[in-house]
C-alpha cells in the first residue's frame, strides 16, 4: 500500500504539472502557445477561470482521487503477486478513465434537463482527455509501485493494513462522488461570476444612448449555453473552435435592415471540413439568453445558397451572414454579446457588441461558404 500511496502521489503531482504548464504557455500566445498544444493535459480549461476556492476544492478532490485509487488498484494486484510495472500503468488508467467518467456523468445530468439527452451527451467528453493523459504518463508511476507486493502478515500488521485499506476506499469512494458534484457547482459559480461582474460593469456605465432598459442583476433569465445541443457524430477532420479561428467584426446597415459576416479561419495545419450553418445566439445586458428566432436562409443583405460541404485548407477561410430588421432599442432587453460556434454542439465563442436585436425578433443566418454572396 505505502509503494502505491507513493505511486499515487507522483500521478497526481503530474496532473497538476502538465495541465497548469499547457496552461501557462497557452497563456502566453504566439509561437509559445503551439508548445502548449504538445503538452497534454488532463484538466477542463474551465478550472482556470472558476473562483478560486472552487478550483482549489475540485483539484484537491482530484488529487485525492488519483492517489487513493491508484494506491488501491495496485494493493489489489499485489494481493496476486508482486506489482507488475504493466500492472501500475493499467492502475493509472483506470483512475483517468475513472475521473473522467465521473465527471462526463456529472455533466450529463446536469445538462439533460435543459438539452434532452441527446443535448446532454454532446456536453460529455472528459473520459478520453483524462483516459489518454494517463496513458501516456502512467508509465512513470508504475516505476514506483512496481515490485510492491500485498500485506500478509499476521497479527497486528495485518489488521492494521486493513484498516488503512478500509481507509483509502472510503476516501477514494467518497471522492470521486463528490467530484463531479463540486465540478458542477463550480462552473455554475463561474457563469455566476461572470453575470454578476458584466451586469455591475454596465449598471456603474453612463445611461444608454439608445434608451434600452438597464441592466438588472436581479432579472430573471437563463444564461446563454456555452454549447448548443447538436445532432449527428462529428467529423475527425471538422472545422471547430479548436482548430479553426472565429471573427465577428460589426455589422453593417441599410435602411431599415442590419447583416453581419461572421468568418472562418482554418488555424490548423491540416485541411478541415465544414458543412452547414452556424450556430448563433444573443445575451441581453443581464447576462441572459436573448429569446431571439434563429432562422436558416435569406435575409435582405444576403441571399443563402443553402448547405454544402466544404474544405479548407490550412489558412483559407469561410463565410456566413446574418441578418435581421432595425428595431427600436428604447426601454427593451436588447442584444449585448454574440454568441457564435461552428455548429451546434461545438464549444460558442462570445463577443460584446450592441445590437438592435430585441426579444421576438427574427435573425437569419446563412450557410457557411466560401464567398460572400451578393446582398439582395
Amino acid at each position: 500500500m505505502r509503494r502505491g500511496l507513493i505511486g499515487g502521489g507522483v500521478l497526481a503531482v503530474l496532473w497538476l504539472a502538465s495541465g497548469w504548464l499547457s496552461f501557462a504557455l497557452l497563456s502566453a500566445g504566439g509561437s509559445i502557445a503551439t508548445l502548449g498544444e504538445l503538452v497534454p493535459s488532463p484538466m477542463d480549461r474551465g478550472v482556470f477561470g472558476a473562483p478560486v476556492l472552487w478550483a482549489v476544492f475540485v483539484q484537491a478532490l482530484t488529487v485525492v482521487v488519483l492517489v487513493t485509487g491508484f494506491a488501491l488498484l495496485t494493493s489489489w494486484f499485489a494481493r496476486v503477486g508482486r506489482v507488475s510495472f504493466a500492472a501500475g500503468w493499467i492502475s493509472a488508467v483506470l483512475i483517468g478513465f475513472a475521473i473522467g467518467a465521473a465527471l462526463d456523468l456529472g455533466s450529463f445530468i446536469a445538462w439533460a434537463g435543459q438539452f434532452g439527452i441527446r443535448g446532454a451527451l454532446r456536453t460529455m467528453g472528459a473520459t478520453p482527455v483524462t483516459a489518454w493523459w494517463a496513458v501516456i504518463v502512467g508509465w512513470i508511476p508504475a516505476l514506483v509501485a512496481r515490485g510492491s507486493a500485498g500485506e500478509g502478515s499476521p497479527g497486528a500488521d495485518a489488521g492494521r493494513a486493513r484498516r488503512t485499506a478500509l481507509a483509502v476506499a472510503v476516501m477514494a469512494a467518497v471522492s470521486v462522488i463528490a467530484l463531479p458534484i463540486v465540478a458542477q457547482a463550480g462552473h455554475d459559480a463561474t457563469q455566476q461570476q461572470l453575470r454578476d461582474d458584466r451586469a455591475a460593469a454596465q449598471a456603474s456605465a453612463t445611461p444608454d444612448p439608445d434608451g434600452a432598459a438597464a441592466a438588472d442583476p436581479d432579472a430573471p433569465g437563463d444564461p446563454v449555453p456555452s454549447v448548443a445541443p447538436g445532432e449527428g457524430a462529428v467529423l475527425d477532420d471538422a472545422c471547430t473552435t479548436a482548430n479553426s479561428t472565429l471573427m465577428a467584426p460589426p455589422p453593417d446597415g441599410a435602411t431599415g435592415h442590419r447583416g453581419q459576416m461572421i468568418q472562418l479561419v482554418n488555424a490548423a495545419d491540416d485541411p478541415c471540413t465544414l458543412e452547414g450553418y452556424p450556430d448563433v445566439a444573443y445575451g441581453d445586458q443581464n447576462g441572459h439568453l436573448l429569446d431571439v428566432t434563429i432562422e436558416h436562409g435569406s435575409s435582405f443583405m444576403a441571399q443563402d445558397a443553402g448547405a454544402a460541404p466544404i474544405t479548407l485548407q490550412p489558412g483559407e477561410s469561410a463565410f456566413a451572414e446574418i441578418g435581421w430588421d432595425a428595431n427600436s432599442m428604447h426601454g427593451q432587453l436588447v442584444a449585448s454579446t454574440l454568441w457564435v460556434a461552428t455548429r451546434p454542439g461545438d464549444a460558442r465563442l462570445t463577443w460584446d457588441m450592441r445590437l438592435d436585436i430585441i426579444p421576438g425578433a427574427t435573425v437569419h443566418v446563412t450557410a457557411w461558404h466560401l464567398r460572400a454572396p451578393a446582398a439582395g
